[in-house]
């Protein structure tokens, strides 16, 4: 299958290879197509696509071409033995009609799409129309057309809608979609370089048309005014600070082995108590000007709170033996503890 035709608004192919007995589409354009078509366009040989399938692998089809809502075939039904003479048999040539996007459909579908251009242009074609394709059918656009949508018309004298003769000729829109799967764009009443040259340029020719309808374009605006309307957007007010409570509790601790209960509930306390007052110090209307250090001077004055200041001493040896118990180290090694982590005693 070679394409024979450089117009723009119409496209044939000619001639086509004997249809392959075993898989009917190799790429996704073609298959796209016949799921569209029908979901049983690969089933039994009583339906109009497996009767086609059986007739399309003996009968040549000579030329096809594709229109903007158009698809016309030329069948060779003479490829066995030469005719008598002085017979007239007449070759089917079926005629295909299927409805194309008016302008409006084909506007939105550019508009939606958009955003995908640079995207597109790094895919295969066969990806492309699947990508366009999803993106409409998921708007209310559907570029793949529905079987009850085609009108077929042949010279046969085959009653039903759909002749072998016109599924022969669908069937092989499939095999040219699989080649060139951007021809449905055109099948379906657009060029495909008019409409990717729509994408890049919104106001493309073929975009224009009066009395269509079509959805809004997207208000353009500029970064800077957008950051203006924000920042001076009104905002919801921040909510109160929770005020702390007037007296910090006491941390009850569970006994620990090794160390003496009423130290140990001493140092917590004194800890509860410093947090409460830096607490406090924050929550109130501070000054600019207040440090860390005036804070922890207000919280503690002399370096120790009341807590602390009524610990009792405890002796150094005394530590140590805690420190022993708890830990299970002797002096020496507490001693070299003290040294690594420059405690000075």
């Amino acid at each position: 299958m070679t394409f024979a035709d450089h117009n723009p608004c119409r496209m044939r192919f000619t001639p086509f290879a004997p249809l392959p007995g075993d898989e009917l589409c190799e790429g996704a354009g073609g298959r796209l197509w016949l799921e569209a078509l029908s979901s049983r366009a690969k089933g039994t040989a009583k339906s109009p696509f497996g009767r086609a399938r059986a007739y399309a692998r003996t009968a040549a089809v000579t030329h096809l071409v594709i229109e903007p809502g158009i698809i016309r075939c030329w069948i060779n039904e003479n490829t066995g033995p030469a005719p008598a003479p002085r017979t007239y048999a007449p070759q089917p040539s079926p005629t295909i009609h299927i409805p194309v996007l008016d302008h409006g459909q084909w506007r939105d579908l550019t508009v939606i799409t958009r955003h995908l251009a640079d995207r597109l242009a790094r895919l295969p074609a066969e990806n492309v129309l699947q990508e366009i394709a999803g993106t409409g059918a998921r708007n209310g656009i559907h570029l793949l057309p529905a079987l009850n949508q085609c009108r077929a018309s042949c010279i046969c004298s085959s009653r039903s809608a759909l002749c072998k003769h016109a599924a022969t000729a669908l069937i092989q829109v499939a095999r040219c979609l699989d080649a060139m799967p951007l021809v449905l764009l055109l099948l379906r009443g657009r060029s495909p370089v008019d409409f990717f040259a729509g994408l890049q340029d919104p106001d493309h020719l073929s975009l224009h048309h009066h009395g269509s309808r079509h959805l809004p374009l997207p208000p353009v605006t500029s970064a800077h005014l957008a950051f203006e309307e924000w920042e001076h957007a009104a905002r919801p007010p921040l909510p109160p600070v929770i005020s702390p409570p007037e007296q910090s509790a006491t941390p009850v601790l569970p006994r620990v082995g090794g160390f003496d209960g009423q130290s140990l509930a001493g140092l917590a306390a004194d800890t509860a108590q410093r947090a409460h007052s830096l607490l406090r110090t924050l929550t109130k209307d501070a000054t600019a000007t207040t440090s860390p250090a005036d804070i922890l001077a207000e919280a503690d004055g002399d370096g120790g709170s009341p807590v602390s200041r009524q610990l009792p001493r405890i002796p150094l040896q005394q530590r140590l033996r805690e420190l022993q118990e708890a830990t299970g180290m002797t002096k020496a090694e507490l001693a070299q503890a003290v040294r690594d982590w420059g405690l000075d005693g």
